[in-house]
């Protein structure tokens, strides 16, 4: 008897089928993820901070440290160099103007002092013996002159008398007349020579004079210099104020133009700060700020900008508006807020650490459910310490992760495990 043959429900070709259907169902989700573009994360929402875009009082303003420096100093520099012999006057301590501070010895200098010296004597002599010299030649010249001036006198006269007898007189002869003529002639052109000699006598005379005098001047001045450069030694305070820490030691050699130390006037006072050197463009002179102090606050306006960016920052000194606090010192560090702009509204958002690394151009937004947070470009203006101004991608309402985005590696989604507990 033929027993009925039952059909397998698994049949290798049925199985195949189902393989096959399975495979493309996959295929189709992975192109449809790959087509979509959405990099998701899992992650766990406990450890994050989220804040709510709104609207509210908003002020650009910048704080930064800033210490206290006296308006007037003036800087102690080395004008020789030498060995510190002794130090008077103790860093912090009042001076005097015209008080010794400290003392150096320079054998080299006081050596050079010595020779300019004994070259300006040596040349004082020289020039007293050339004028001396040139005193004496003159008078013998002169001399000579006044003795000439009687000879042709006397032949003059004598030519002048025999001359008006005539040659008939008996008394000259007509050869001995013209001897007295040529001999008279002869001696009024020496009397010219002896003139001009004389004359050029003088002249060079003045003119070695005149280089001497200036050779002696320079001389004179050199001296002076060299003089000063002496007495410069001896560090004196060039005015009367507080002198800072001296950076000399007894017996140290301090080369020339070393600086070492300074005297403050501290009856005015001014402030010193860098600033990051992003705020550059909207720090101007007469830009206003405000610091507390003991409970009190006390305004300032930027003095003076100095253009230099070094570690990031460019320096301002900052004059006090109106009363200046009593008390403060020298050195002492108070922090000033910078105002940028008026308090106005706007809408803000919490400036937390997304900040650091986004700069703003993007944040996680929450979803209304609360279960993802999606990457969503935006674009900030203004901000302060606390807050930044949105211009454009969020709304009034709308959360967002504000910690850190280090750890998400720039996904598109932030998905949760559950729904995120944030306010309304």
């Amino acid at each position: 008897m033929d027993k009925p043959i039952k059909k397998k429900t698994w049949t290798p070709g049925r199985i195949i089928f189902i393989v096959l259907v399975l495979v493309a169902i996959a295929s189709l989700a992975y192109l449809y993820a790959s087509r979509s573009g959405k990099s998701r994360l899992k992650t766990d929402a406990g450890r994050m901070t989220f804040s709510k875009v709104g609207y509210g009082e908003f002020r650009e303003y910048y704080p930064f440290d800033a210490k206290v420096e006296p308006v007037t100093s003036v800087y102690l520099d080395v004008e020789t160099g030498g060995r510190v012999e002794a130090i008077y006057a103790e860093g912090g301590k009042f001076v005097r103007k015209g008080d010794l501070i400290l003392r150096f010895s320079n054998t080299q200098l006081q050596r050079s002092s010595i020779d300019s010296e004994r070259g300006l004597l040596e040349t004082l002599n020289i020039q007293r013996d050339t004028q001396f010299n040139r005193a004496q030649n003159r008078l013998l010249l002169k001399e000579q002159l006044v003795d000439l001036n009687y000879q042709i006198l006397r032949l003059e006269d004598k030519y002048k008398r025999y001359g008006a007898l005539g040659k008939d007189s008996g008394v000259m002869s007509e050869e001995e007349l013209k001897a007295v003529k040529d001999e008279l002639g002869y001696k009024q052109n020496k009397r010219e020579l002896l003139e001009e000699r004389i004359r050029q006598e003088d002249q060079l005379s003045q003119t070695q004079l005149e280089q001497a005098n200036k050779s002696v001047e320079r001389l004179n001045r050199s001296l002076d210099l060299l003089a000063k450069t002496v007495e410069s030694l001896d560090v004196r305070a060039p005015i009367t104020g507080y002198l800072s820490s001296i950076e000399a030691e007894v017996g140290q050699n301090v080369p020339a133009g070393k600086r070492i130390g300074q005297i403050d006037l501290l009856d005015k006072l001014k402030l010193r700060a860098g600033i990051d050197q992003y705020y550059i463009a909207k720090v101007q002179v007469g830009t206003k700020g405000k610091f507390s102090l003991e409970g009190t606050s006390y305004a300032v306006e930027v003095l003076k900008i100095y253009p230099e960016v070094k570690d990031d920052k460019f320096t301002v000194d900052m004059s006090f508006v109106g009363e200046m606090p009593t008390g403060i010192k020298r050195g002492q560090t108070l922090t000033v807020e910078l105002d940028f702009s008026e308090t106005g509204k706007s809408l803000v958002v919490s400036k937390g650490g997304f900040y650091n690394q986004t700069n703003g151009r993007w944040v996680y937004l929450i979803s209304e459910d609360r279960l993802s947070a999606n990457r969503t470009d935006i674009r900030t203006g203004r901000q302060n310490p606390r807050d930044v101004e949105v211009l454009e991608g969020l709304r009034e309402g709308d959360w967002i992760i504000t910690s850190g985005y280090d750890a998400f590696n720039e996904v598109d989604m932030l998905v949760f495990e559950q729904p995120v507990q944030i306010g309304n």
